[in-house]
């Protein structure tokens, strides 16, 4: 079974006064979560999804997703303290379940293309792993300090992850409560931070332009106009 987790506890500090947490807000006149829930319900190689949120809102996500045919929604997880914890959360409340593959989404990035998250899928029939990732356009330089620049890397060889990550279940999941058990607690920003850790080979799947985290107020307007292209994109590969 194939098994979606959206990561939705963000709080949204760096979105300013917003009243609702920045993956409830409205965009295009719906709660931008709505987007990744549709995107899983329209994909066959969902089998299910598991919402991790703050618990105050697990009712009203339920109402949402009956009254919105999110039919595919049939778990939910308290979000927790960061994202690594969210991502634990949700494994564990699926530990009983006969989950295969599990993808992690986040529902601050609306524009995940039906390809992306097929090519995840038809790469995990090889590998363990996958990462979606854009080829760097800009040089990025490496500071350890954030005052002084230490080194500048080469953006031919440099790629910037996005969402979705998909990973065989058991090793993800044994991954988070390895790091739960350790004494060491660095930070981790990305699931596959610790996979690559554990040497497991992890594919990378290119993504596009479209899937912006919405993390800036500004964002929510550069969303609204991508919004019919990302539609027109998504029409065309269907039609092909």
């Amino acid at each position: 079974m194939n098994i979606a987790i959206v990561l939705a506890g963000g709080q949204g500090e760096r979105m300013g006064g917003t009243h609702v947490p920045k993956q409830f807000i409205e965009v295009g006149g719906k709660p931008i979560i709505f987007y990744t829930l549709e995107s899983i319900e329209r994909n066959s190689n969902f089998d299910a999804a598991c919402i991790v949120a703050p618990l105050n809102w697990h009712d009203t996500i339920r109402v949402w997703c009956s009254e919105n045919g999110f039919s595919k929604v049939k778990f939910y997880a308290a979000s927790g303290v960061d994202r690594q914890k969210s991502v634990h959360n949700g494994l564990s409340e699926l530990k009983d379940s006969e989950v295969e593959n599990v993808m992690i989404m986040t529902a601050v990035c609306p524009f995940v293309s039906q390809a992306t998250i097929n090519d995840h899928f038809d790469k995990l029939a090889s590998h363990k792993g996958c990462i979606t990732v854009v080829k760097a356009v800009d040089a990025i330089t490496y500071s350890n300090s954030g005052v002084q620049a230490d080194r500048t890397l080469q953006k031919q060889k440099m790629f910037v992850q996005q969402g979705p990550q998909t990973y065989k279940f058991d090793l993800i999941l044994m991954a988070h409560e390895g790091y739960e058990a350790s004494t060491y607690h660095s930070e981790v920003n990305e699931d596959s931070e610790l996979i690559l850790n554990m040497g497991v080979d992890v594919a990378m799947v290119l993504g596009d332009r479209f899937c912006l985290k919405v993390t800036y107020p500004e964002d929510v307007a550069i969303v609204e106009a991508l919004k019919p292209l990302f539609e027109e994109k998504e029409r065309c590969l269907h039609l092909n």
